[in-house]
This record gives C-alpha cells, sequence and structure tokens, in this order.
C-alpha cells in the first residue's frame, strides 16, 4: 500500500522566518505594534499564532489589512529565500519510489511555493494545495484525503508548529514534527505529535518504516 506525505512548506520545507521577522518589523510602526528582537524569537517560537499576535500589541481591526501587507512583501522576498535543511535526498528518493505520494498544504500562495521549489530543485511533489479555510487546515487536509482517495492510515503530515499538529490529530492522521522550524522542540513535544524528527535522517527512518 502507497503512503502519501504531505508537507507543510513555510518552515517546514522554507526557511522563511528570517524574512518574516524582518517585514513584520519594517512594518511595525505603521500598524502601531512592538518590534520583534533577537531576543524575543526563542520565546515567541514556543507560542501558537494568537499568542504572538496578542505580545506584539496587533490590533484585531488592523489584522486583515496587516495579513495581507505582510503576505505581500512575503511575495518579494521568496525568490530569496533558501530551504530550511537538505531535504533533496530525501524528497528525491521518496519521488522516485512508486510507494509514496508527495504532496504540499501551505496557507503561502501556488505561485510562491512554485517559485521556491523551482528555484532550489525541489520539484519532488506530485501535488500543491493552498490557501486557507475557516474551518482550519484539518478541513483542507480532509479534502486532500477524499480528492486523491486515500486511506487516513497512510497519510503523514510533516509540519514545524503546534497548530498543523493539531490539525493533523482532528483529522485521523499521523502527524511529523520536524524541530527546524517555526516552533521550538519543546513547545512541538508539548502537543504529542505522533513522531518528531531533528535531522532529514530521522524524518526518512519515520517515513519509511
Amino acid at each position: 500500500m502507497s503512503k502519501t506525505i504531505i508537507f507543510d512548506f513555510d518552515g517546514t520545507i522554507a526557511n522563511t522566518l528570517d524574512s518574516v521577522v524582518k517585514i513584520v518589523n519594517d512594518n511595525a510602526e505603521h500598524f502601531g505594534y512592538k518590534r520583534v528582537t533577537k531576543e524575543d524569537i526563542p520565546y515567541l517560537q514556543g507560542k501558537k499564532p494568537r499568542e504572538i499576535l496578542s505580545y506584539l500589541g496587533i490590533s484585531i481591526f488592523k489584522l486583515p489589512s496587516w495579513i495581507k501587507k505582510i503576505h505581500s512583501e512575503i511575495n518579494k522576498e521568496i525568490t530569496n529565500m533558501v530551504p530550511t535543511m537538505n531535504l533533496s535526498p530525501l524528497l528525491s528518493e521518496l519521488n522516485n519510489d512508486e510507494h509514496f505520494h508527495l504532496g504540499i498544504l501551505t496557507s503561502n500562495t501556488q505561485e510562491n511555493v512554485k517559485q521556491f521549489l523551482d528555484k532550489n530543485e525541489l520539484d519532488f511533489f506530485d501535488f500543491i494545495r493552498t490557501g486557507k479555510s475557516v474551518f482550519g487546515k484539518s478541513h483542507m487536509i480532509n479534502k486532500i484525503i477524499k480528492q486523491r482517495k486515500v486511506s487516513k492510515s497512510e497519510v503523514f503530515y510533516v509540519c514545524d508548529e503546534v497548530r498543523d499538529i493539531e490539525a493533523a490529530r482532528k483529522s485521523g492522521i499521523k502527524s511529523v514534527a520536524v524541530t527546524w522550524g517555526y516552533n521550538t522542540k519543546d513547545a512541538l513535544i508539548n502537543e504529542n505529535p505522533d513522531f518528531l524528527a531533528n535531522t532529514p535522517d530521522e524524518l526518512r527512518q519515520v517515513i519509511i518504516l
């Protein structure tokens, strides 16, 4: 039986953290919230998105326009971003094995993801699903499972945030939390993912069981 491996994008594949922090700080004065210091980053990496917004003091009334602005700025930076880890050997191996199907699920844009994959020679994915749902990521995961007609027991979600682990659990699939992304290792462990990977080699061992 084949396995479907769904990857998160920001933090898991693409190192977007540094660019996001810079963009957030560049817009702090305009939107009236505090800047992120170097000392803030480890603390914020242990928090959920809602907690981060509260810590920075971003007004809920300005949130929609702020998110739109941040995404617009990220679009301009995507070609300068690099992978978080060297996943190319693992992705190539999985892509060449008929027992595995690789995909990406992200709130980033299709154009950004494709540009990044092409630039970094990581075009190993069978499908890319982008966008947001008012019902959360679990709703999008369920749509992928239904559209691709796969068994939940054979689906893995490779991710780097607490909210992704929650989404995988809600959808009834296995979560593989990687420690090189947005949330800290401790924060991920506290959310009880099905698996934890510190390196691409450890990720390989989890997937190829």
